[in-house]
C-alpha cells in the first residue's frame, strides 16, 4: 500500500471515530443540558411541550396538559388544556393566571401584574372550551364552575410537586370570576387570590347592574349618553351604511344576524361599554356639530361590531356560562322601541345554537354562602365607573380579605392604578400573607 493510500485510510478511520463519538456523546450532552423544569414537564404523562425563547423569564414553555373533561370521572374523556409556563425559580412564588377565555394573545414575554410584582413563576392557563383547550367531542354540560375549578386544582396538584414557593391565583374580568370559582371549591389550595374587576353576580340577570346606570357619573353625563343613543337611532338611515362599510373594512360581515340588528345591539350596548372601558365624558361627541362619519366611527370605537359577527363564535362558550351559572345583563329597550328593528334584543341570543341553556342556581347559592362566610386572603380590585363593579364582591373590613376600588376607574383597574395609599395597603397585606418582602 502506498503512502498516499495509507494516509487516506488513516483519515477515513479518524473521521469515522469522530462521527461515532458524535452519535454517542451529543445525545448525552443534550440530555445533560435539559433543564430540571423541562424534564419535569416531559415526565407528565401525555403532555406536549414546546420551548420558546423569552426575555421575561429564565425559561418559557407552552404546555398542552391532558385534563379530564369530567373531574368526577378522571378515567374518562381527556382534552388538552393550554398552559404558558414562565420559569423564575423553583423556590419563587407561583402566580397561576386563570384566564376566562382563550389565551391566544399570550406571548413568551407576557408578564401579569402580580407576576411582575412578586418576581414569580407564571402559569397562564387557558380556560376550558376556549382557544386550543376545547374537548372533542364537545359536551356543553361539562362547562361549569365545578369542572373549571377542577382544572386548576389538578394543575396545582401537578406543579406543587415541582415548585416550593407560595401560590397565588389571579384573573381579570371573567378570569377573575374563574379565580373566584376555584377559591369557592378549593378554598385552601393557594395562599392568596387576586381577582381583578370580577363580577360576582347573584342572579341570571342581576338587577344591581341596572341600578348602576342610574347613578354612575353625573346626571348630565348620563343624559348626554342617552341623547347619543337616540341620535344614532333617529339617524340610522344615514349612519348605518357608513357603519356597515367601515366594519367591512375591518373584515367583519353580518351573517349570523343582519347588519341593522347588529347596529341596534351596538347602540343599546353603548352605555355599558362606555362606562366599562372609557368613562371619559370629555370625549363624548358634540351632537350639535357632528357628522354621519364621525358618529359611525364613534360607535365602532366604543362598541366593536365584532361581537355581532361570525368572528365572535368562539365566545359562545362564555355566553353559555353567563346564562347557565355566572349571570349577565340585558338592555332596557323601551325608550328606543320606536326606532328599533326588532321587539327584543336579548344577549341570550348569542348562546350556542341548538344547545339547551337552562339557569342552574346551585353555583350561585354556593357562591353567596362562600362570600358571606368571609373568604380568606383575597384581594379584589375594581373600577368605580365599571358596570361590573355594581356586582363587586362584598368584603367586610377585617374579614380576612380586601376590596379596593379605583375612584372613577374602569374595567382596566389594577394595583398600579390605585391611589398611593391603596397600593400601600395592598403591598403591605401581600407581604404579610406571603411572608415576604416586596420591592
Amino acid at each position: 500500500m502506498n503512502i498516499f493510500a495509507t494516509h487516506l485510510n488513516f483519515n477515513f478511520m479518524k473521521s469515522l471515530r469522530i462521527l461515532i463519538l458524535a452519535f454517542v456523546i451529543l445525545p448525552l450532552l443534550t440530555v445533560a443540558q435539559d433543564s430540571q423544569l423541562y424534564r419535569f414537564l416531559k415526565a407528565i404523562p401525555g403532555a406536549e411541550i414546546v420551548k420558546k425563547d423569552t426575555s421575561a423569564f429564565k425559561e418559557f414553555y407552552i404546555l398542552m396538559l391532558p385534563q379530564a373533561v369530567d373531574h368526577n370521572n378522571p378515567s374518562g374523556q381527556l382534552f388538552g388544556q393550554q398552559i404558558f409556563v414562565g420559569f423564575a425559580g423553583t423556590d419563587r412564588p407561583v402566580v397561576m393566571e386563570t384566564e376566562g377565555y382563550g389565551a391566544e394573545w399570550v406571548t413568551p414575554n407576557t408578564v401579569t401584574e402580580p407576576t411582575k410584582l412578586l418576581k414569580a413563576n407564571q402559569l397562564y392557563v387557558e380556560h376550558r372550551y376556549f382557544g386550543k383547550s376545547v374537548p372533542s367531542p364537545l359536551d356543553w354540560k361539562y362547562l361549569n364552575a365545578e369542572q373549571d375549578a377542577g382544572d386548576y386544582h389538578y394543575i396545582r396538584t401537578i406543579f406543587g410537586k415541582f415548585f416550593t414557593g407560595k401560590w397565588i391565583t389571579s384573573g381579570v374580568s371573567k378570569g377573575g370570576q374563574t379565580c373566584t370559582e376555584y377559591k369557592v371549591f378549593y378554598p385552601d389550595d393557594v395562599d392568596v387570590s387576586i381577582p381583578y374587576v370580577a363580577p360576582i353576580n347573584y342572579a341570571r340577570l342581576d338587577k344591581r347592574i341596572d341600578e348602576h346606570f342610574k347613578k354612575v357619573g353625573t346626571a348630565e353625563q348620563r343624559k348626554h349618553i342617552f341623547d347619543i343613543q337616540m341620535y344614532l337611532l333617529k339617524n340610522k338611515k344615514s349612519i348605518l351604511p357608513v357603519w356597515q362599510a367601515t366594519s367591512a373594512r375591518y373584515g367583519l360581515k353580518f351573517t349570523t344576524i343582519d347588519a341593522e340588528t347588529a347596529y341596534d345591539y351596538s347602540v343599546l350596548e353603548l352605555p355599558f361599554s362606555f362606562w366599562q372601558y372609557t368613562a371619559d365624558a370629555s370625549k363624548l361627541p358634540d351632537l350639535s356639530s357632528t357628522t354621519t362619519d364621525k358618529m359611525a366611527l364613534y360607535l365602532i370605537n366604543i362598541v366593536s361590531p365584532f361581537w355581532y359577527t361570525d368572528a365572535a363564535k368562539p365566545y359562545e362558550a362564555a355566553n353559555y356560562q353567563f346564562y347557565t351559572q355566572l349571570g349577565y345583563y340585558e338592555y332596557d329597550e323601551k325608550p328606543f322601541r320606536k326606532y328599533l328593528k326588532n321587539k327584543d334584543y336579548p344577549n341570550s341570543a348569542f348562546v350556542p345554537k341548538g344547545v339547551e341553556v337552562a339557569w342552574d342556581p346551585t353555583y350561585q347559592s354556593k357562591l353567596k354562602k362562600f362570600m358571606a362566610s368571609g373568604p380568606q386572603h383575597m384581594i379584589y380590585i375594581y373600577g368605580e365607573a365599571d358596570p361590573w363593579g355594581a356586582t363587586a364582591a362584598e368584603i367586610k373590613p377585617g374579614s380576612g380579605s380586601l376590596k379596593m376600588v379605583k375612584t372613577g376607574g374602569t374595567h382596566g383597574a389594577s394595583i398600579a392604578t390605585l391611589s398611593p395609599e391603596q397600593r400601600e395597603i395592598v403591598i403591605t397585606t401581600l407581604e404579610s400573607w406571603l411572608a415576604m418582602d416586596i420591592e
